[in-house]
């Protein structure tokens, strides 16, 4: 089957994208999403690792069975949320989850799963969030889902980085 040959919608309909507790993942499917977001080389690998199976809700893009791209509502983490309010100089409660580790396997972009990933995850909370990026397909995202711009840019591994929230 040729994807790039088919209607939009025809190469949509093969995704499945679902929301599950990170407890429900296996560790090959858990190793599966790391290697998702590794590869976005937007996160700390480290850092990932060890919060990623503590989010509140994981987002999960399928094609049939195999994993495509990931997205998460991250645990709290007060100390990365205040060097965040630091760095971008807007004052926020240190206790707001991060919505990210929002990837695609590279075979698998510009079929607009990110949009799906944040979908999925803002149906299932309902509370502040908080988004760091430089990545301006991500701000096209978080901006068509509410959240909006504040503070300034700062220097992050990669890039610019911006911070972006929803009340």
């Amino acid at each position: 089957m040729n994807l790039q040959a088919e209607k939009p919608a025809d190469r949509d309909a093969e995704y499945n994208v679902t929301s599950c507790d990170p407890k429900n993942l296996s560790d090959a499917d858990v190793g599966v999403c790391f290697a998702i977001i590794e590869k976005g080389e937007a996160v700390d690998v480290q850092t990932m690792k060890r919060d990623f199976p503590k989010s509140t809700v994981l987002a999960i893009a399928c094609r049939g069975a195999q994993i495509v791209g990931v997205g998460a509502i991250k645990p709290v983490r007060e100390r990365y949320a205040r060097k965040v309010a630091r760095n971008s100089g807007v004052d926020f409660p240190s206790k707001t989850q991060e919505l990210g580790y929002v990837a695609v396997d590279e075979h698998h972009r510009q079929r607009g799963l990110s949009y799906r990933l944040v979908e999925k995850l803002l149906s299932n909370y309902a509370k502040r969030l908080f988004a760091t990026t430089d990545a301006e397909w991500m701000k096209k995202a978080l901006s068509k889902y509410g959240f909006s711009q504040k503070g300034k840019e700062w220097q992050g591994e990669r890039a610019m980085l911006s911070y972006w929230e929803q009340l």
